[in-house]
């Protein structure tokens, strides 16, 4: 009978874990996407987040706001792992693929000149940021691309709002220098002779 209480004890608190993260699912995912470089490292991320809230879920079900408690996870988790793997670094934002808002050469109401000519400025400027920082290149598109207000950033990664104001300015800085550069996201041409 313990058992049989124990097993619908463990069933009760699992449904009730399901039914606490259901509703971030997506945001922690679009999130996660922004980070990581491709899908796989976005659900690994996501993954792990939820591991740690089912790990801390007597914590997790008395939060107040559990979305900015599961991005604030999701957001150290990146951190951390991205300074344990000491990688080169690569661009933790939007690429363009089939299933991706940017993919542009399906806007239909631009002429094929205007398709090529976004696209290049797009790569160019995905080009540019993975030249910057991580974390900083994190931090800008939590801002710019997600929305998320200097506040929210600032309970996001436990910063003063003004170390996040300087933060974005530096890096918007940079991204702009680097866009300057006439060398960077210029298509390299290699010569195939016919044999």
């Amino acid at each position: 009978m313990a058992r049989l209480l124990k097993f619908r004890n463990a069933k009760s608190s699992s449904d009730r874990f399901e039914t606490l993260m259901r509703p971030h699912f997506e945001a922690l995912y679009r999130s996660a996407r922004r980070f990581a470089a491709n899908d796989a490292d976005a659900e690994d991320l996501v993954q792990d987040v939820c591991i740690k809230a089912y790990l801390h879920f007597d914590e997790f079900e008395r939060i107040e706001h559990p979305r900015a408690w599961l991005l604030r996870v999701l957001y150290y988790t990146f951190v951390d792992t991205r300074r344990s793997q000491n990688r080169a670094p690569t661009f933790i934002g939007k690429s363009i693929d089939q299933d991706d808002d940017l993919h542009l050469a399906e806007n239909a109401s631009l002429q094929p000149d205007a398709q090529a000519d976004q696209i290049m400025r797009v790569e160019r400027v995905l080009a540019a940021m993975a030249l910057l920082d991580k974390e900083l290149c994190t931090l800008l598109a939590m801002h710019d691309v997600d929305g998320l207000s200097i506040a929210e950033l600032s309970v996001l990664t436990n910063l003063p709002q003004g170390t996040i104001k300087s933060r974005l300015f530096r890096t918007r800085a940079k991204l702009g220098r680097l866009l300057q550069n006439k060398q960077l996201g210029r298509v390299k041409l290699k010569v195939v002779s016919g044999g």
